[in-house]
């Protein structure tokens, strides 16, 4: 039998602590700055090739939010 406490939502992941400062720590700048262009640029892929299932309430959403 499941419980409230079995189904909670994970809480937002926090760039902090000394694990993340030593991944950071290890990753090039300019490797980061790739990676992120990449995210940018296939999110912007995603929401051209899913624009026809737009209706005029979701118009108001914006998934980069």
């Amino acid at each position: 039998m499941t419980t409230s406490s079995d189904n909670t939502t994970p809480s937002d992941p926090r760039p902090e602590g000394a694990h993340w400062t030593e991944l950071t720590a290890t990753l090039p700048r300019e490797s980061t700055e790739v990676f992120g262009q990449w995210l940018s640029d296939d999110l912007d892929l995603l929401t051209e090739q899913l624009e026809r299932f737009a209706s005029p309430r979701s118009i108001l959403k914006d998934i980069k939010r």
